[in-house]
């Protein structure tokens, strides 16, 4: 059967590397550690698994000190992760399938990112989907100083699914761990870094609007957002629905959504099956006090779900969330008992729905 070599970089990860490594240490035959100056109890924890550590001095550079350590991989595959994820192994003996396909070197897994505050809880969480199993001995490297992504020109990519052996929780957008680690301020210094050598580079914008919003620099996030989009245009590449999506979570988070609606639609043009631009379309159209489009949007929002993997999804966009929204909407048009309808179908799905019940009780 095909081997896996799990392949990490930490540092001072004590309070999160033994969830992660207990959840994939039977179905990986390495575990290489590369440890870029932890002075708590992080290789420890890692020896007591088993896994090869080594050192790396650390130069601003994440792709640099991933690279280092898939030198040291052996396994036919590789597992990336960070220390802050948990694997769920749905099916071994599928996942061994799929790596045995000679044609296929990469295999997406679903991701679960929890936000909020502890304990982690699956209706607070974004869902995406990843390419964190790839076959070895391809050249296939990282690159990026911050947000490192793989170099996959060259490589055939697969078609995203929902159907696949296993998944990852994420645990590294929880507000704890934000502010343990002052993740914000640390990852804008390196992208700014790497904006001085890469200045048109339109990902870095996003990234550092990303940054900023994490700091409460709602402003300056927008901006970045929009120069983000003009640099995609200007290289004649199709904005990334990332930054649209931000860029509209902003804006309401802000609560300027004056003019953001009709604009809104031409990022739906662009992304008509991306449920989170409709939901927030919804979101937008209640705040301007369109009750009955708003519902409409709503509506759709159901009728997409939030199963497309193309896409980072906000989920409850298009199941709990959006029935409370559609039953604020038809209580605002006194559709009393479609309202009560939508907030008890909005609590069977997410029972800690807090304003779905107290709109019941009003």
């Amino acid at each position: 059967m095909p081997t896996i070599s799990l392949c990490m970089i930490v540092k001072n990860e004590e309070n999160n590397l033994e969830r992660c490594l207990a959840s994939i240490q039977d179905f990986v035959s390495q575990m290489v550690i590369v440890n870029t100056g932890s002075t708590d109890k992080t290789t420890s924890i890692a020896r007591g698994f088993g896994a090869q550590i080594f050192d790396f001095v650390w130069t601003d550079h994440f792709a640099q000190a991933r690279n280092f350590g898939l030198e040291k991989a052996t396994g036919d595959w590789i597992l990336w992760m960070d220390a802050d994820e948990e694997m769920r192994m749905l099916d071994y003996p599928a996942l061994q399938k799929l790596m045995l396909e000679a044609q296929r070197d990469l295999i997406h897994v679903p991701m679960v990112h929890y936000y909020g505050q502890l304990p982690a809880d699956a209706y607070r969480s974004h869902l995406s989907a990843s390419y964190r199993l790839f076959r070895n001995h391809k050249g296939i490297r990282f690159i990026g100083s911050i947000h490192e992504h793989l170099d996959l020109n060259g490589i055939e990519i697969p078609e995203l699914c929902n159907d696949s052996p296993l998944s990852i929780l994420h645990y590294g957008y929880l507000d704890s761990e934000i502010a343990m680690k002052d993740k914000g301020n640390r990852n804008l210094q390196l992208l700014l870094k790497e904006q001085k050598t890469d200045a048109q580079n339109p990902w870095l914008n996003y990234h550092i609007a990303c940054e900023y919003c994490r700091l409460g620099k709602y402003s300056e996030g927008f901006q970045e957002c929009n120069t983000a989009i003009t640099c995609f245009l200007e290289k004649n590449l199709l904005p990334s629905s990332l930054v649209y999506k931000l860029k509209y979570d902003i804006l309401i988070t802000t609560g300027n959504t004056q003019n953001a609606w009709p604009g809104i639609e031409k990022a739906i043009a662009l992304y008509p099956d991306y449920v989170d631009l409709h939901y927030y379309k919804g979101i937008i159209l209640y705040m301007s006090k369109q009750y009955n489009m708003a519902a409409e949007a709503f509506e759709y929002c159901l009728m997409l779900g939030e199963e497309n993997p193309q896409y980072l999804i906000l989920r409850g966009a298009g199941s709990y969330y959006a029935l409370y929204y559609l039953g604020v909407c038809y209580r605002a048009q006194n559709k009393n008992e479609l309202a009560k309808q939508a907030f008890q179908d909005a609590l069977a799905q997410c029972p800690l729905l807090k304003e779905a019940e107290t709109q019941l009780a009003d």
